[in-house]
């Protein structure tokens, strides 16, 4: 579980690259610290495939549902 600690840091770190215009390679690995990608399955006739992204400073951040 991510705290209120790690969260504050990694808005502090990407304050960094607000103002960036792309993503390279460096920006990636300071912000990313692993992507893990789930097996393909198939739902209601679709192909799905979970990906989730862990970042260096705040771990995993849960989707919000819309």
């Amino acid at each position: 579980m991510t705290d209120h600690a790690e969260i504050i840091s990694f808005i502090k770190e990407t304050r960094r690259y607000s103002a960036i215009e792309g993503l390279d390679e460096s920006v990636l690995n300071q912000l990313i610290s692993r992507i893990l990608i789930g097996e393909v399955k198939k739902v209601d006739g679709q192909k799905v495939q979970e990906v989730k992204i862990v970042y260096t400073f705040a771990g995993e951040i849960p989707e919000i549902a819309a």
